[in-house]
């Protein structure tokens, strides 16, 4: 009883009124609570809209589906895809840039500033007490356990109106999961070229551009040297240097995170979605799907029917521990 009296009303409204959720047209908003906003962003190429926004009234954690470039006001372009995840503070501002025709479709969880501040003080407590931006990066890599995770999560928050309770543990998690990966505090600080920096830099924007166009495409490391222009050593070296992970876990990493939807939908059989996304079989396809996962595509697909937002924790636990950012098993 204690513990109750002790939040004044005063603070509990302040709580309350923390998060400022400001939808656009292409915006859906699917539920909202005094914590946490979960919402949908459709928008084609040729909208408006498409072009940027912001500045961002709360923060934002953005799951794409489809890729993008994306200039963000505390950071230069880089590209934005199913491999990576989209961090947006209060106040920020960004411009787009399109990959293909297919425009822009991602789900967005929109947090309380103060209660991501609270998570952040786990993590990185210098981050949680700046004056500046809690996430220190505008676009990042996000791990095979977090993505299905997500994917599971908007599935379930899609189907039913869910419990506000369930909706708030489920999202802090996803957002706990995204700044535990994307906090110097957490991740190993990440090795720069010493020469040549720029260059290296659009090189290797470019060709994650060129694989992200059409990951069903079947490329080879000398057609996309000379589309980038340089050595396919150069370019096989500088890649695994600025990303941490080679071209073909990349391009991999595109096709099995597209593969979610395709299964989430119902409109492919698992042997069919193998062959549209450029599998050389229908077992490859399902050895790589399970083993960056944790499940089989047609258990994903089972458990996909049910919905249920505990689903989308276990595929938080279920891998998380044993793979890294590109779902590649740790070593013992």
């Amino acid at each position: 009883m204690s513990d109750i009296q002790a939040v004044s009303p005063p603070a509990f409204e302040r709580r309350r009124s923390d998060l400022q959720i400001e939808l656009t047209p292409v915006d859906r908003l699917i539920a909202q609570t005094p914590l946490v906003g979960v919402g949908e962003y459709v928008c084609p190429v040729d909208h408006p809209q498409f072009r940027g926004g912001g500045p961002e009234t709360c923060p934002y954690v953005v799951f794409s589906r489809y890729s993008v470039h994306l200039r963000s006001s505390r950071g230069t372009a880089e590209v934005c895809s199913p491999a990576t995840v989209n961090l947006l503070d209060v106040g920020d501002s960004y411009e787009r840039g399109a990959i293909s025709t297919e425009g822009v479709h991602c789900d967005w969880i929109a947090i309380s500033p103060s209660l991501l501040r609270e998570i952040a003080r786990e993590h990185a407590p210098q981050l949680a007490d700046s004056a500046d931006s809690v996430f220190v990066r505008a676009v990042a890599p996000v791990s095979a356990a977090t993505f299905i995770a997500q994917r599971r999560f908007f599935a379930a928050a899609n189907a039913s109106r869910p419990d506000a309770l369930a909706l708030e543990e489920s999202a802090l998690r996803l957002v706990s999961a995204v700044m535990l990966e994307t906090t110097p505090a957490a991740r190993p600080a990440e090795r720069k070229p010493r020469r040549n920096g720029a260059r290296r830099y659009d090189i290797v924007e470019t060709a994650k551009h060129l694989l992200a166009q059409d990951c069903s495409a079947r490329h080879s490391l000398v057609e996309l040297a000379r589309n980038v222009h340089c050595s396919p050593a150069y370019l096989s070296r500088s890649f695994a240097r600025l990303v941490g992970c080679s071209l073909h876990a990349y391009l991999q990493q595109l096709r099995l995170r597209a593969s979610l939807d395709l299964l989430g939908e119902c409109r492919y059989n698992a042997a069919a979605i193998a062959a549209q996304l450029g599998f050389s079989s229908h077992s490859h396809f399902t050895y790589a799907f399970r083993r960056t996962f944790g499940v089989t595509p047609s258990e994903f697909a089972r458990s996909g029917k049910r919905n249920h937002m505990s689903a989308s924790a276990r595929s938080l636990t279920r891998c998380a521990a044993n793979s890294d950012c590109w779902g590649r098993r740790a070593r013992p």
